[in-house]
């Protein structure tokens, strides 16, 4: 017997149906309201009952009907009603996820039914599984009579596997679900599923292109040629936009090289005209500091730094979000004790939401960006009078809309929000830190570091605009070297650190005594270059340059020391000294050169004569190079006397150059060529072989031995080989350690106090005496003087010239020896001219002296006979 094939009911027509039509909007629309209303009415055709309604989860548990579909107003419309969470509880929800559980309830026999279905997607056939009777709740029996429904059933609509709805079915009479009816609901509810997921990808999607658009629009901008406040502006009212905010607000904090603070705003904004100055703004922004300084940059990072932090934007614009960002409500603020300042601010305008996005990364925060929300009027519909009755215990009594108002709402800022925002503040914070790193770098190129002074490159500019204008307007202009003198020896006795504030205060000096129209320049080391253009006579650039020398002849407190300096200071006019900037500049520098030979703390105007000036000093320090292999440099001998006995104790050895064409040439004069020239070194090193030579000499022909005393010039005082060289120098000529005495000047001591200390224990280790010369001009501290290995003081003949007729010298030379006495040292008084005075250093205890009172410095066979009579007339 044949089987036959069973009749297909044609309810098949109809499921199909259903399917099709969903299927169809699903794919025709991205639109997710109207896919749920063309489902709601779709089953509730195919199923026949009076309503079908869709019901959606909000996050804090209570729901809302969205979409829904009546058949002749059977039953009232519950559309747009809002349903408390107590009216579905947790358990239920649960119940909902775990199981797909569908629940249908016969309100007149109440009676109620769980059925679940598997999913198709686990490749089992739709079957009953786990179908339960058992009796209805009493309350929600009398909720659904309240509501005028005999049969309902309800399907939980899910989205990756979380509850996110209902789907109900409501009847007016006692009616039964098929088997098929609930095959045909559950596919239709797995088709809502894709199409709310499809609605969020839509929504996700959206929300990228806003993003990405947003993004470009700020990028464009802020490569485009406009000027940059025109750019920040449309930035500012850009984020605005894509925010749908009513203000906006970007500060741009001071930059370090001196631009001022910017500020630009559109839109509504907080009620305060100085908004960065607020402490409590600045709080609430994560700047906890006083003061509009608070929201300045100190430090700019490197360009690599930059660039590093640049090519690693993607990955942190998707991976990170900021700590520093400051996301608000009105209410979230208001609970707050600590912002009632700013609350008072923002209740009389409609801002209700704020976001504040630092422009920072690693702690440089160059500005902020501020975004304003204003508040929104918000209409919900409860199902049924509001009032707090136990839910699931009494059931509501109607179901009559009651319209609850939230006036001035605070909009909620979402996760896209602060990505965008996050975004695009650190689009700007690289715009504005490129820009200030590019700024920093011209501005490092054309300015001294140590006194933001402008350097030589832009002082060559200025004074080439400067002559234009001169010689447009047929004006004089001046040009002026200025150099310090006596700076060397401040920086050896008190340090590079000393030094280069010294150089500070200095810069800040001229700046404050020259004109507004005046340019002054760091031309390197104590060097400064000016222009002092609209001269009208030469004594208009007289008048300057001593009102120049007066400011820098006032004291200089560094720390705790007082200084005193002066300046050299040599000035070329336009047109009269030169046409161009290179000659003039030339002609400037020649006349300080002449300054500084006519006795330093004093101004020279250029004339003709000092070109020929500066030919000689160069000439002669040609000379000078040649003069040792020349042999035309001589040491002579000065001896020293001892003051209680009058005896000889040593002599000093002391360089004299004689010149084929002029004669002797004073020290005063090529000593200091010598050490500008660098060849310093080479010829102490000559004396120092010449003194011992001649020691060993003297020995020879039966003199007794003396104490031999050589100077070290400073330069060559800090040769490292100082020592090894020395001890060589003893070994070939034979000089016993102790018959030497190595002579330091106390500035050159005061330079490095560490590497001076080892260099004479290295010394008298060796057996060589020390003595420190022009002991007193120099800025040593007692309590370092005291650690160095020293034998003997030498007194500088500047405190021995007026003594005993100057207090100040006398009290200086009683303090010298007083200390020497104290540290166990021998004194030596220089510079020794009349008996007045030896009777003066007699008095005062000083050991020794040497000087013309006694003997000029003699050549060696003129000072032989003294030698060995060991005494001197005096």
């Amino acid at each position: 017997m044949s089987k036959t094939r069973p009749h297909v009911p044609r309810r098949t027509s109809h499921r199909e149906h259903v399917l099709h039509q969903i299927t169809n909007r699903i794919r025709q629309s991205l639109e997710l309201p109207e896919i749920l209303s063309t489902a709601a009415r779709e089953i509730r055709r195919f199923l026949g009952v009076d309503r079908v309604k869709i019901y959606r989860f909000a996050p804090d548990g209570s729901g809302e009907v969205i979409a829904e579909a009546i058949h002749n107003n059977q039953l009232p419309s519950l559309l747009h009603l809002h349903f408390p969470a107590s009216d579905i509880p947790q358990s239920s929800r649960d119940l909902f996820v775990r199981a797909r559980q569908r629940v249908i309830t016969d309100v007149s026999a109440q009676h109620q039914m769980a059925h679940r279905l598997d999913h198709p997607d686990t490749g089992e056939s739709l079957i009953n599984h786990d179908i339960r009777h058992t009796p209805a709740d009493p309350c929600h029996v009398q909720y659904l009579n309240t509501m005028g429904v005999q049969a309902s059933l309800v399907v939980p609509v899910l989205h990756q596997r979380q509850l996110w709805g209902l789907l109900v079915a409501h009847h007016s009479k006692p009616r039964h679900f098929s088997e098929r009816e609930l095959q045909v609901v559950q596919l239709s509810v797995d088709q809502l599923s894709i199409a709310i997921a499809q609605a969020n990808l839509l929504a996700q999607t959206r929300a990228q292109v806003l993003y990405e658009a947003t993004l470009n629009q700020v990028s464009q901008l802020l490569h485009s040629p406009l000027s940059q406040p025109e750019i920040r502006q449309q930035v500012l009212e850009a984020m605005v936009a894509a925010l749908k905010a009513v203000g906006g607000r970007l500060y741009i904090a001071a930059e370090p090289s001196g631009e001022v603070a910017q500020l630009y705003v559109t839109g509504e904004q907080p009620n305060s005209p100085n908004l960065e100055q607020d402490p409590v703004w600045q709080e609430l922004l994560g700047r906890r500091t006083d003061g509009l300084s608070a929201l300045t940059s100190t430090h700019t990072p490197s360009p690599e730094a930059i660039a590093q932090f640049a090519s690693s934007l993607d990955t942190s614009l998707e991976s990170e979000k900021s700590e520093t960002l400051r996301f608000h409500t009105f209410d979230s603020l208001q609970a707050d004790p600590r912002w009632q300042p700013i609350v008072a601010l923002l209740e009389p305008t409609s801002i209700r939401a704020i976001a504040l996005i630092p422009l920072q990364f690693q702690h440089q925060f160059v500005g902020y960006l501020g975004i304003f929300r204003s508040g929104y009027d918000q209409e919900i519909l409860w199902a049924g009078q509001h009032q707090e009755d136990a839910r699931n215990i009494m059931p509501r009594a109607s179901f009559a809309a009651w319209r609850e108002i939230k006036l001035n709402q605070a909009p909620e800022w979402t996760p896209q929000d602060i990505r965008l925002a996050n975004s695009v503040a650190i689009h700007l914070y690289l715009a504005v830190t490129q820009r200030r790193v590019e700024a920093m770098m011209r501005y490092q190129a054309s300015h001294d570091a140590l006194t933001s002074l402008p350097n030589r490159l832009l002082f060559n500019d200025q004074l080439s605009l400067a002559l234009a204008s001169a010689q447009q307007d047929d004006e004089m202009l001046g040009v002026a070297f200025l150099d310090l003198d006596r700076f060397k020896l401040i920086n050896d006795s008190l340090g590079h650190a000393v030094g280069d504030e010294l150089l500070q205060e200095v810069a800040r000096r001229l700046r404050a005594c020259l004109r507004p129209c005046d340019a002054i320049a760091r031309w390197g080391g104590d060097e400064f270059t000016l222009v002092l253009p609209h001269l009208h006579s030469a004594e208009d650039i007289s008048h300057i340059a001593q009102r120049i020398l007066d400011r820098l002849t006032s004291s200089f407190y560094l720390g705790e020391q007082e200084i005193y300096i002066t300046a050299s200071l040599g000035i070329a006019l336009f047109p009269y000294d030169g046409a161009d900037v290179e000659t003039l500049l030339k002609n400037a520098d020649l006349a300080m050169y002449q300054a500084k030979q006519q006795g330093k703390n004093n101004y020279q105007i250029y004339h003709e004569g000092m070109a020929v000036q500066t030919l000689n000093h160069l000439a002669l320090e040609s000379d000078l190079r040649k003069a040792l292999s020349r042999k035309e440099l001589l040491v002579h001998y000065q001896p020293q006397i001892d003051l209680m006995t009058g005896a000889i104790v040593g002599v000093e050895a002391l360089l004299r150059w004689q010149h084929p064409l002029l004669g002797f040439v004073s020290p005063a004069q090529f000593i200091p060529l010598a050490e500008e020239s660098g060849i310093i070194c080479t010829i102490g090193e000559w004396v120092l072989r010449t003194a011992c030579q001649q020691q060993r000499d003297w020995q020879a022909a039966g003199l007794p031995p003396m104490r031999m005393a050589v100077n070290l010039s400073a330069q060559q005082f800090q040769q490292s080989s100082l020592a090894t060289s020395i001890l060589q120098t003893l070994e070939e000529t034979g000089i016993e350690p102790q018959y030497l005495e190595l002579e330091i000047t106390e500035s050159a001591a005061m330079r490095d106090v560490q590497f001076t200390t080892s260099t004479l224990s290295r010394l008298v280790d060796l057996g060589v005496q020390i003595a420190m010369d022009d002991f007193g001009t120099g800025y040593s501290s007692l309590s370092v003087i005291k650690h160095f290995p020293l034998h003997t003081l030498k007194i500088d003949q500047s405190f021995v010239r007026d003594a005993p007729h100057n207090s100040s010298d006398v009290a200086i030379a009683n303090t010298v020896v007083a200390l020497g006495r104290g540290l166990g040292l021998k004194v030596l008084a220089e510079g020794v001219e009349t008996a007045e005075q030896v009777e003066f250093l007699r008095s005062i205890q000083c050991d020794f002296a040497q000087g013309y009172y006694f003997s000029r410095p003699l050549p060696p066979e003129a000072i032989a006979p003294l030698l060995i009579s060991k005494q001197v007339t005096g």
